[in-house]
């Protein structure tokens, strides 16, 4: 898999449902917590209605938007239930002649829920970091391929008085309900075949 060099070719390269399996370390009551989740992420284009809601609730001009993405965060041991709590959009703006570049507009962010402007760059190695700075404090995060079905995502918030929170995942990509329906007929295939 070749690195991705822009957001546009990120998104696309992580459609789908992930296992995500984190580990978060609380610095100011030093407690760890362990779990598992789905992460669901849907690229869309900049013809997508959310583009223009998005960038114009924050003054940001829709046409410098190259697309974006709905991404949910669903338990793996529940029937698949999708809600707004739970879910969060983003729309990429490529800094012009430079996509490894930009800037990422969500609805809301994951430390404040709030609309929030990220900064994002790409390392030639396809390594994603991303920037954002909350009222009280600033969110760091570093997301790259393993390879097409497996990704880590590093991240912490930093307060005033110092870093408050890291997070390490793995994330590994779930397969369709149509792979595994064909790999179950092919094996049935090769079951009958050698009966």
């Amino acid at each position: 898999m070749d690195p991705a060099r822009s957001m546009a070719q990120f998104l696309a390269a992580s459609r789908g449902v992930w296992l995500t399996r984190r580990a978060v370390h609380h610095f100011d009551h030093q407690d760890d917590e362990f779990g598992d989740s789905n992460l669901v992420i849907e690229p869309f284009c900049a013809l997508d209605p959310a583009v223009e809601q998005i960038c114009l609730a924050l003054g940001i001009d829709p046409g410098l938007a190259a697309g974006g993405a709905r991404f949910w965060w669903e338990s793996n041991l529940k029937p698949l239930a999708r809600t707004e709590d739970q879910a969060a959009l983003l729309i990429d703006i490529p800094l012009v002649g430079d996509p490894s570049q930009g800037f990422l507009v969500r609805d809301k962010g994951y430390v404040e829920k709030q609309p929030v402007l990220s900064e994002y760059t790409f390392s030639p190695d396809g390594v994603m970091a991303v920037t954002t700075r909350y009222d009280s404090n600033v969110g760091t995060e570093r997301c790259w391929f393993v390879t097409d079905q497996v990704r880590m995502r590093v991240s912490s918030v930093q307060c005033l008085d110092g870093v408050s929170m890291t997070t390490f995942c793995t994330e590994l990509r779930c397969p369709s309900f149509e792979a595994l329906e064909s790999l179950r007929e092919s094996a049935d295939a090769l079951a009958a075949g050698l009966s």
